[in-house]
């Protein structure tokens, strides 16, 4: 036989079917499964970031809202209602109730350990401490602009404490 009556009496080839796109290899299943994971780990990292953090959108608001409320209201409202947002947050951050009946010495120790804090050392100082732990209950308050200044200031450092916490 010659070799092209060898080669006539082979049969045609056949082509293999096209590669389908199902079922999908195990590591497109891996890629899928890990995507899922990292998109329900982000939605949760997130969820939780907005619960923890969300007292210091409100706190600004507050703080907002004192800063309008200082030129037109008497400074001891102005001390009174700062004292009360600190208490806020102070009750909200370590969820010990009894801290609001803190007043005197006893608010005066707890504001600079709290407000001064490992993450804040030194950022309030003991005259704006002082201003709220006892210049809030006498009776004759010093009623001038440097008042009032002090006030906004004490109101801008409260604000920038609430956003390095």
């Amino acid at each position: 036989m010659t070799p092209e009556e060898l080669l006539s009496q082979l049969k045609e080839i056949h082509e293999p079917g096209a590669i389908g796109v199902w079922p999908l290899a195990p590591g497109w299943w891996l890629l899928i499964a890990i995507t899922i994971f990292v998109i329900i780990l982000t939605a949760l990292l997130w969820h939780r970031h907005i619960k923890l953090n969300g007292w210091k959108k409100e706190a600004a608001k507050a703080i907002t809202a004192l800063q309008k409320q200082t030129n037109s209201q008497a400074h001891h409202q102005s001390l009174f209602a700062i004292n009360q947002l600190i208490k806020r947050i102070a009750i909200h951050q370590s969820n010990d109730r009894s801290i609001n009946a803190l007043t005197g010495e006893s608010w005066h120790t707890f504001m600079n350990s709290f407000l001064n804090g490992p993450d804040t050392p030194n950022m309030f100082s003991s005259q704006q401490l002082e201003l709220l732990s006892e210049d809030l209950y006498r009776q004759e308050i010093n009623t001038d602009q440097s008042m009032s200044t002090d006030i906004t200031v004490l109101l801008k450092t409260l604000n920038r404490w609430i956003k390095e916490v």
